[in-house]
Parts: structure tokens; sequence; C-alpha cells
């Protein structure tokens, strides 16, 4: 038997070789042509373009069909960096995010992996969870470009959970480190709010006039007077109350702070006689828009009162918006007058939002939504919330008896 098997092995290697030959043949005639441009490099620059354009499906679709077949190629971080960005599921971005700052810690794509990691939380209203991704990019990366930017995020974070002093220390450095930089106005800004909150007005005061003073084109200028006004109403100045407010209404028309401001005037003109009328501010001309890349035009952004972060890659700016439900507008909300809040859940699917509002008005009581939108990202954050209230106490009391109705993990958030 085997004399016989030894014999017929030449023409058995025959056979299979011949069967190799033509494999080639027959795999053409089943595999569709390549589209020409059709390699990994192409379609890299393929969902780019796509995600400038704002086509978000077909960017992610795209990027998605390349990590699956080019998974060796050097786009290959970046192009798992975007998907991760453009994840809407916020345990699935998180996760993402994790693994890349993991995986490419020693590359430009970890460093901004855990960067955005800290935005996430952020924008979701972890801040614990915020600030210790922030930290760890401080340690980890202590000599990044982005480090007044995430110095920044990380004293804004410590300041949304109380910690208003190491809150300070941070902003501070930011300040002293990077004097020049887009971050040092919001630095101070930061530090003018710290100071408001714990009541030391003289020294917010003094932040926020520094800011007038030193950085003429910052873009948030309409929140500070604002928080100028608030200030001044603190101290009992009267007069530099209503005059910080009035700047406000007539230089910055369209901004979100200016219906706050209208208040503030006509509640202090009719405690205060002796202050006089503020004019009325005219229906506004439409602002030039500001000129964007390749000379287009690019609209103008309405600065929110609650700072979101900036989301590097899409060039976007968080614009946090309260909007009252069609079934319950009998509830009037004033997020700026009074500023702790208490919330029950962030959401992205508009799903969830509908059942948690369910349960609250089941509960017996009245909820309303802040969205949470950025330019160039392709979804929304919803926060279903309960009440506003003018202290913290009177707003932790509400949240524990809406826990233990709604059986929700529900926290309490201050402007």
């Amino acid at each position: 038997m085997k004399k016989s098997t030894i014999q017929n092995y030449p023409f058995a290697l025959f056979l299979f070789c011949g069967c190799l030959m033509s494999l080639p043949l027959w795999a053409a005639d089943a595999t569709p042509a390549a589209t020409p441009g059709d390699d990994g490099q192409s379609l890299f620059e393929q969902a780019q373009k796509l995600l400038r354009e704002k086509n978000y499906k077909e960017a992610k679709d795209t990027l998605n069909q390349l990590v699956a077949k080019y998974p060796m190629e050097g786009f290959i971080p970046q192009a798992r960096l975007l998907l991760a960005n453009l994840q809407e599921d916020f345990d699935a971005s998180v996760a993402q995010f994790k693994s890349l700052a993991i995986e490419y810690s020693d590359r430009p794509e970890g460093e901004e992996a855990q960067k955005e990691l800290g935005a996430r939380y952020y924008l979701a209203d972890k801040y614990q969870d915020a600030a210790d991704s922030y930290k760890e990019f401080l340690d980890d990366y202590p000599k990044s470009a982005s480090l007044p930017e995430v110095r920044y995020w990380y004293a804004s974070s410590l300041l949304a959970l109380d910690d208003d002093k190491d809150a300070l220390e941070q902003f501070k450095k930011v300040l002293d480190k990077t004097p020049d930089s887009p971050w040092a106005p919001k630095a101070l800004l930061g530090m003018g709010n710290a100071y408001f909150k714990m009541k030391k007005y003289g020294d917010a005061e003094n932040r926020y006039l520094r800011i007038l003073d030193q950085y003429h084109l910052y873009d948030e200028l309409n929140l500070v007077y604002l928080r100028l006004g608030q200030t001044y109403e603190a101290e009992q100045k009267w007069k530099e109350a209503h005059a910080a407010y009035q700047t406000l209404v007539q230089q910055y028309p369209l901004a979100f702070e200016v219906s706050e401001a209208r208040d503030r005037l006509q509640a202090l003109e009719s405690q205060h006689p002796d202050l006089p009328h503020a004019p009325e501010a005219q229906a506004p001309e439409p602002p030039p828009l500001r000129q964007g890349f390749g000379g287009q035009a690019a609209t103008p952004v309405t600065v929110a009162a609650e700072p979101t972060p900036l989301r590097q890659g899409f060039g976007g700016q968080a614009a946090p918006t309260s909007l009252e439900d069609a079934e319950e507008t009998d509830q009037t909300v004033s997020s700026a007058s009074k500023p702790f809040h208490v919330q029950v859940g962030v959401y992205s699917k508009m799903y969830n939002v509908d059942k948690t509002r369910k349960a609250i008005k089941k509960a017996g009581y009245s909820s309303y939504v802040v969205t949470v939108q950025q330019e160039g990202v392709p979804y929304t954050y919803y926060k279903v919330r309960v009440g506003s209230f003018a202290d913290r106490a009177e707003a932790e009391k509400m949240a524990k008896e809406l826990a233990r109705k709604v059986k929700e993990k529900v926290i309490v958030i201050g402007d």
C-alpha cells in the first residue's frame, strides 16, 4: 500500500499544482475589480473629507471599513480616535477613549484620547471622573502643548466639585504660566467665579475687571459683564451693577445672558428709584459674519453661561440651551438667577429622555431638558433636570427626595 502511494505521488503533485495555478483565475472571476483609489490612504482622506462636509454617517462607515481592512496601517490610530469622537453612546465612547489612551500612550493619539476622555466626562457632568482624567493627563504629559487647556478644565472640574481652593490654584497656574494664551482670560474668569462662590466678592470683582482691562478681545466678555453685575449686587454697589448689566444689554444684544441682565435691570430700577432707567436695546442688526477658512462665513456663536469643553478636532464650541417640553410649558425656569439644579440623567437618546421624564412626572414633579450641542459633533446630549434653586442645601433636599421616588441616581448641578 505504501509503495503504491509513493508511486502515485508525482501525479498527485501535478494535480495539486494544477489546481493552485488555476486559483488566481477563479478568484479573479469571483472578486469585484478594485475601484481606482480604493486603497487605505485614499479611504482615510475620503473619511476626513466627509467629516469636513459634516457627513458623519458616511464618515463613520468609511472609518469602520478602514479599521477592519487596514488594521496595521499608520493612519489607524487617527482613524480610531475619530471613531471614538463620533461615538454617540456615552459608555462606548468612554471605553474607546480609555483603550486608545493606554494603547497609544507614547503617541499623540494617546495624548489626545486622554484629553477627550476628560472632556467627555465633563460634558456629561461627571466631574469627579473628569477631574481624575485631566489629572492623569497632567501627570503623564507634563510638556504637552495642550497643558493650559487641560489644566483649565481640570480647575473647572474641581470648581464644579466645590473644591474651590484647589480650583483657584489650578486657574492661577494657567494664568501665571501662559498669560498670553487664550486660556488666560478664561482662567481669570474661573478665578472670579471661585471667589464669588467663596463670597470673597472683592477678589471676584478684581478678577472680572482685570479681564476687561487686559483682554479686550476675549470672546466671553458678555459673561464677564453678567458676573460683574452679580458681584456688584452682592457688594450692594447698585449703581455699578446697573451699569454692568446695561453694558451687557447694549453691547451684546444677542448674547444668552441678556435676558437675565434685563431682569436684573428692571429689579434694580424698581428697588432703587434714583437709578437711571436703562433704554431698551433696539432690535439689533444681524452682526457681520466672522470669516472662516477658505473665506466662507462662520455662524456667530452665542456663549452660554455654563462652560463646556471645546472639542478639539471638530472645532466647535458647546452651547447649552434650556428647552421646555410641550406638555410642561407651565413651568418657568431661570437657570441664571437660581444657579443650582437637580439632574436626574444625561442621555444621547430621546427614548431614554422620555422614559426618565415619565418616571419623574409619575412621581409628581415637572422636569425640563437642557440640550448640549456642539458644532461639528453629530449628536446631542440631553440633561433631564427638575427645579432651579437659589442655594445648594435646598437643591440637595429635593435631590434626595426625588432619588427615593424615581429610583435613579440624582445629582445637584451648580452653574
